[in-house]
């Protein structure tokens, strides 16, 4: 070590009795304070350090249980919403299958009730051509009859009166009118 223009300090040798004294500490005074300091820190370690310091253990196991329990909750939380998602899901596809169902049955009721409408209406415009041509039948025989009687008196009318001409004008005038 080099040291220029300064002298090294010089340690004296002094005695530790003799700078306590120097300085008006009593180390027996010294020694007295230091034991009743440890005697003090004892009884506060044991009956205020201990106790605080379980105070907060427990505390703090307390604040861990409640952070653990609410994580706990909103795992259950998520759980209980992702499950009643997928019910409403599900319920929804039941809903649209049931309504599919529902529209397919109502289409295939239309469709059979219209079937039997045009067959019940087929079945009546059949019957009433029947029935129509069975009372044209029963006219057509009645006005058949009727006719033949007509032309039967009118040809017997006709021949009475065919007996002189003038009948036969008169009946020939008739006709035209």
């Amino acid at each position: 070590m080099l040291l220029v223009g300064l002298e090294p300090i010089r340690v004296i040798p002094i005695c530790m009795n003799e700078l306590i004294s120097k300085l008006g500490i009593d180390w027996r005074l010294l020694v007295a304070q230091i034991v009743n300091f440890l005697i003090l820190l004892g009884i506060l370690y044991k009956f205020l350090y201990k106790p605080v310091l379980a105070m907060f253990e427990k505390r703090a196991s307390v604040i861990e249980k409640s952070l653990a329990d609410a994580k706990k909750i909103e795992e259950n939380l998520t759980a209980a919403e992702t499950a009643r998602d997928a019910k409403i899901l599900e319920a929804r596809n039941e809903a649209k299958k049931i309504i599919e169902k529902a529209h397919h049955s109502a289409e295939s009721q239309v469709r059979e009730m219209m079937e039997k409408s045009r067959a019940a209406a087929a079945a009546v415009v059949k019957s009433s051509r029947e029935q129509i041509a069975e009372e044209q039948a029963k006219m057509f025989e009645a006005a058949k009859g009727k006719v033949a009687d007509l032309v039967f008196a009118a040809a017997e009318k006709i021949l009475r009166e065919k007996l002189d001409e003038k009948a036969d004008k008169r009946i020939i005038e008739e006709a035209l009118k």
